[in-house]
């Protein structure tokens, strides 16, 4: 029988043709509570149905017209088939891609033939392209946890659905994948994958993961790992990742928008589904210049580069804060950076390569070594350079890479009040300095002039609130706050 065929019901009941070691984690506790087994053709017919385009050549690629995409992890040989190593003697892997089209079957050939890792996101795509622009469809909301814990870890995840207060949506399916779970929420209708909808469900979903990463669910809730709308997951009947067969039991039913916002806070809702804030017309009226870029020039959004200091700094936050299960994340990111700050490729490769070697000193599972290919697969975001590599929020770097970053802190005040003090300190820090060498003419102090400016950035401020933004002391405060005032009439 076929591997896209099998369920766990059907391994268990011939163990003259399968090894108990096929069986990933956690799937006997969850066949013990109940929950059916199905195999990867029912599992994908159930999610893309028959709503992926058919299946053509590249040539006859009609717009308008989706696949989804798989990515399989192969060995990297050269031409006599040898392995190819890396400079630690590794060998080393690339990913290469199959289009999913209408009747799954290049993905059910796939499960049938592979050994390697393989992934896929539950989301159609237009051409080849894996990104968020090219999106079209999500058919399922998905959500990994890992790191469950052994005594009574998967209870607690189960109870989270099935309690009557504070319940999480229940799945569809739930998917073992070696040693964690993957939490499938198959819609009755497919979602559009706009950017405003994306935008969305990454409010949701940053809201729904730690409600299952609680600490008597999994070992990890102090370090949850935040997984990307789009993230791609192993593929059932495949390999899992403690070398046995990714399996999936059926759950519950198929969910709505509706259902899913019932759960979350109004502000953290999908909403916006199926239309955008407002349409090209009226975009067209209300923001003439950017409609002129963007639809009539077709130009991309602008950006800012950022300062190389930066990026070298963010090698040391590698070097002293990186932990494994963050590894890629953590050199994806300096890739990312690399891009804002405009370091030049031959560096960018050569800091890689330095930081991967550190990152590969933390490895405690053979089965999980940073490999050549996490390399090449970081390098990616340099190479193929997007849009997000300019647009991270500090919170979302901090949680996908295990490293806490903190925003700069402008105590309240507006950006422009605070750089305008910013600034002007760095002037008087640099008056003081000069006086230091030339002496300080009497009634000429520094001090004074920063508590007038202060005082004309803040009409009607009070001593206390000037102590608190700029760090002087109160008395000295106090000994130029009147001439200040004189000076300023």
């Amino acid at each position: 029988m076929k591997r896209s065929e099998i369920n766990y019901e059907y391994i268990t009941w011939h163990p003259e043709r399968y090894n108990k070691k096929i069986l990933p984690k956690w799937s006997k506790e969850l066949s013990d509570r109940g929950y059916k087994g199905v195999s990867a053709r029912d599992f994908y017919d159930d999610i893309f149905f028959d709503d992926l385009a058919e299946a053509r050549l590249p040539e006859d690629y009609k717009t308008g017209e989706y696949s989804g995409i798989a990515v399989e992890r192969i060995l990297r040989t050269d031409k006599d088939g040898n392995p190819i190593l890396d400079d630690k003697g590794r060998k080393t892997y690339k990913g290469r891609r199959t289009q999913i089209t209408r009747g799954n079957k290049a993905l059910y050939d796939l499960i049938d033939r592979s050994e390697n890792f393989c992934l896929i996101a539950p989301i159609s795509y237009a051409g080849r392209t894996r990104t968020n622009e090219h999106a079209r469809y999500m058919y399922a909301f998905c959500i990994e946890v890992d790191y469950i814990q052994e005594k009574n870890g998967l209870a607690e995840l189960i109870y989270s659905w099935e309690r009557k207060n504070q319940p999480v949506p229940k799945p569809t399916y739930v998917v073992c994948s070696g040693n964690g779970l993957h939490l499938y929420y198959v819609f009755e209708r497919p979602v559009p994958m706009w950017q405003n909808i994306f935008e969305a469900m990454k409010a949701y979903k940053k809201y729904m993961t730690p409600r299952l990463w609680t600490k008597y669910i999994t070992s990890a809730y102090e370090k949850i790992e935040f997984e990307s709308v789009n993230q791609p997951f192993r593929i059932v009947g495949t390999r899992a990742s403690n070398g046995g067969c990714v399996l999936a039991f059926r759950v519950g039913e198929k969910v709505t928008i509706e259902y899913m916002n019932s759960f979350v806070p109004p502000e953290c809702a999908m909403t916006n589904i199926y239309k955008p804030k407002h349409n090209l017309q009226e975009a067209q009226e209300l923001f003439p210049e950017w409609y002129q870029r963007r639809i009539v020039e077709k130009k991309g959004r602008e950006h800012w580069n950022r300062h190389e200091g930066i990026y070298y700094n963010w090698i040391e936050k590698i070097l002293k804060g990186a932990v494994v299960g963050h590894r890629y994340n953590c050199l994806e990111n300096l890739c990312s950076l690399a891009v804002q700050c405009e370091i030049p490729a031959e560096q960018v490769m050569s800091d890689c390569r330095k930081v991967a070697e550190h990152l590969e000193t933390l490895t405690v599972s053979e089965d999980n070594h940073f490999t050549e290919y996490d390399i090449i697969c970081a390098l990616k975001t340099y190479h193929q350079a997007k849009e997000q590599a300019y647009r991270r929020k500090i919170e979302f770097i901090s949680k996908k890479t295990g490293i806490e970053l903190k925003p700069n802190k402008r105590n309240g005040r507006k950006q422009a009040k605070h750089l305008f003090l910013a600034r002007n300190q760095k002037k008087a820090l640099k008056q003081i300095g000069e006086m230091k060498q030339e002496g300080r003419p009497t009634g000429s102090g520094t001090k004074a002039q920063f508590v007038r400016d202060w005082r004309n950035a803040h009409p009607g401020g009070k001593k206390e609130d000037c102590h608190r933004d700029t760090g002087m002391s109160r008395d000295t405060i106090r000994k130029w706050w009147d001439v200040a005032e004189r000076n300023n009439t």
